[in-house]
């Protein structure tokens, strides 16, 4: 495989970028290989086992030694003859990048800890004994992260002659990672808790769905997979980073974050996809895990069909991990795409009370971007923490498609010129939605003001546990708190944010409630109150409709409708109500599609209009995940899935994926015939793992109607191989 796969090394011939390689005089000392006191290498023995157990770097897939950078390692050089202390010394050389150079930093020399600078790479002889010389080996805590080849240089100096040298290259690279357990390393993390969780731990979960009814997606990031290394390390190269600034944990993840989408000025990794239609490729919600796309992707050397805001910021988080940086998924509810905070979120309605929705700025039921635990040298002191970044292809931004990373805490007090495209952040979760009437004309007066309809239950899967943490408060200021509206007052400034300068809505003297529910059956109940707290009679002209909308909020099609007016007695109230039927809509819509619904009102004799809208997702049927709780790596085991139909119709073309860190994957098991309503579906699934420890079973099933109905269950995995040495 080539480069770009991780299997085959594209380095310059070692004599172009190793000093002295290709010097005469050293092919001489090669040639006289039967001089009696040259030092020559038998065998190399890097202690994979052993060095992989210390840096926490056991579980990956490839062979390879795979080293995270500032902590000792150890490696034992057997010669051809013992070992003089006196008259022998040993040179070591890491060679990595496209164009390796010792002024780069990318060709380092490493010599005896007492000859090197302080944080510089050096060793240790800590044992000889005759032949065998044991080192201890440190790299430097900022080193270039990436694969690197070795060299030996050992020279013999006798107290009189001339010295006598040999190089030997390892046949094997090595892989140096980022070290969240170092403290010189930038993305050191103290908590070992939440580094557990966000460097080690495979599967995770990431919150979909729209604010109070959330849709939980187990995914396996699955960080440790042959694939994701490889991969991690061939998208840097595709990025065009330079390899010196490979040990700048900030400058990697913008890399990975750009090169995560695919568009047609990049070819990155996902194609976004948010039309309903993916007959071309799988489907986003179709995936279970990272190393699937990951697979695809290098196999194809182009974007893989198709991906969404969610499936973006999950492979970025497993190449992130795979990289040692501590990465985590962030899930915001109602977010909006206003890329520089400049514009409220305008909604747009005509004259006879009808919603004009090619007009209409879009907010997105949720929308997943991913955050990165790093130090932040290149700002003032307070801004190390989390940094957030966002992989979806939306906007271009400095003249390429990728957001951040931005400090968390930046975002929060609204200092908005700090670096990477912390107004985007910040615009993701502020904003207000302005609503407008629109005459014949095309003229248009703002009518309404919804405060804080964007930035709601911003949440992550919490450390150690599968249960849901609310962040928000990392992200934006108690409601109505006077830091809150400083805040704002100070984006606003910096981002010259327009604002409709006068709201014209009449005398107001009615209030409006609006209430929605989606139940398990799919029906959907939605209720207008209002009431009249004048001392005279008004008559309201109410219009609500039901439409089909991707998570994007752009609408897809028409469903139902309903108008009536009432008259209102004084200090009365009066309801209007709506109801779609699970069989009315749940065939007319693409899978991946929901309801949202628009409400306007007006009052006749004071011109009072209220409007709004809403989107209400139905309760999912659960899925069922049973294993046999214990299994081992010789013997396959298999995976009861089972879902039950709480709809109220028929669900058609059914399929189920299955899979798990270092598990056989199954994608596509297509069911044979349709589920009736409370009717089950049991599918059993042979698997076979690769790798031992306790794991978890992802999958996930949809259909004609619905998607995103997932679940998961844990594994102990043992090695009978161990076992029986014990």
């Amino acid at each position: 495989m080539s480069r770009l796969g991780g299997h085959k090394s594209h380095f310059r011939p070692a004599s172009d970028i190793v000093p002295g390689l290709g010097d005469p005089t050293l092919q001489k000392y090669k040639a006289t290989v039967t001089k009696k006191g040259q030092l020559k290498p038998r065998t190399v023995d890097l202690s994979r086992t052993v060095n992989r157990s210390a840096h926490h770097t056991n579980n990956y897939e490839i062979p390879n030694l795979v080293l995270r950078r500032g902590q000792a390692f150890e490696m034992v050089i057997t010669f051809e003859r013992a070992f003089n202390v006196k008259e022998d010394s040993i040179i070591l050389k890491f060679v990595t990048g496209s164009r390796p150079l010792q002024s780069k930093g990318s060709v380092v020399s490493v010599r005896k800890l007492e000859d090197a600078l302080p944080g510089d790479w050096s060793y240790e002889i800590s044992s000889v004994m005759e032949r065998s010389v044991t080192l201890k080996v440190t790299s430097a805590a900022n080193a270039i992260v990436g694969r690197y080849e070795m060299f030996i240089d050992s020279i013999h100096q006798p107290i009189e002659g001339e010295a006598e040298k040999h190089r030997y290259k390892h046949p094997d690279d090595i892989y140096l990672v980022f070290n969240p357990w170092n403290e010189g390393d930038e993305v050191y993390m103290e908590n070992s808790t939440e580094r557990d969780e966000h460097v080690l731990r495979e599967t995770g979960r990431i919150w979909l769905g729209t604010v109070g009814k959330f849709c939980v997606r187990p995914w396996n990031f699955g960080q440790f997979d042959d694939v994701c290394l490889f991969a991690a390390m061939a998208l840097l190269e595709k990025s065009e980073l330079g390899d010196q600034a490979r040990n700048n944990p900030v400058q990697v993840v913008r890399a990975i974050c750009r090169v995560i989408n695919s568009t047609e000025r990049d070819s990155g990794v996902l194609c976004g996809n948010w039309s309903g239609k993916y007959d071309d490729g799988v489907a986003p919600y179709a995936w279970n895990g990272s190393s699937a796309i990951l697979e695809e992707f290098l196999k194809k050397r182009k974007g893989v069909k198709y991906g969404q805001c969610w499936t973006f910021a999950a492979v970025a988080t497993t190449l992130l991990r795979a990289l040692g940086i501590p990465t985590r998924c962030v899930t915001c509810f109602r977010s909006s795409h206003d890329s520089d905070f400049s514009n409220p979120i305008n909604a747009h309605w005509s004259a006879d009370n009808r919603p004009r929705k090619n007009m209409d700025d879009a907010v997105w039921d949720y929308h997943v971007w991913g955050e990165s635990w790093l130090k932040r040298p290149d700002l003032p002191l307070g801004y190390d923490g989390w940094q957030a970044f966002d992989p979806t292809p939306q906007e271009c931004n400095e003249g390429v498609f990728t957001c951040g990373p931005a400090s968390v805490k930046a975002v929060r007090k609204g200092e908005l010129y700090y670096g990477f495209h912390s107004k985007f952040l910040f615009s993701e979760a502020h904003g207000e939605r302005v609503h407008w009437l629109v005459d014949a004309d095309g003229n248009m007066t703002a009518f309404r003001v919804e405060k804080r309809v964007v930035g709601r239950q911003i949440s992550t899967k919490a450390a150690g546990t599968i249960s849901r943490l609310d962040i928000t408060d990392l992200y934006k200021p108690p409601e109505g708190s006077q830091e809150e509206a400083d805040i704002l007052k100070s984006a606003a400034r910096l981002c010259f944010r327009a604002m409709p300068r006068q709201i014209v809505n009449g005398t107001e003297d009615m209030e409006f409630t609006f209430q929605g529910e989606g139940h398990k059956s799919g029906d959907i109940n939605v209720t207008l109150k209002m009431k009249n707290d004048s001392g005279e009679a008004r008559t309201v002209d109410v219009y609500l409709c039901f439409i089909s909308a991707y998570n994007t909020g752009v609408p897809a099609s028409d469903l139902k409708d309903h108008s009536e007016c009432q008259v209102i007695d004084p200090h009365a109230e009066c309801d209007v109500k709506m109801s779609l039927k699970c069989a009315d809509y749940i065939n007319n819509k693409d899978t991946d599609s929901h309801v949202n619904v628009y409400v306007i009102a007006t009052a006749r004799e004071t011109h009072q209009r209220f409007a709004t809208r809403d989107t209400m997702w139905i309760e999912k049927p659960h899925l069922e995940v049973k294993t046999e709780g214990r299994t081992s790596l010789s013997q396959p085991f298999q995976v009861v899935l089972k879902v039950v139909n709480t709809l109220g119709v028929p669900l058609t073309n059914g399929v189920f994926n299955v899979e798990g860190p270092g598990i056989q994957r199954v994608m596509g098991i297509k069911l044979k015939k349709p589920i009736g309503p409370g009717e089950e579906c049991r599918e059993t699934v042979t698997l076979k793992a690769r790798r031992s420890g306790r794991q978890e079973i992802v999958a996930n099933y949809y259909c004609r109607q619905i998607c995103d109905v997932a679940s998961a269950a844990e594994l102990d995995i043992t090695d009978d191989s161990k076992d029986s040495k014990n």
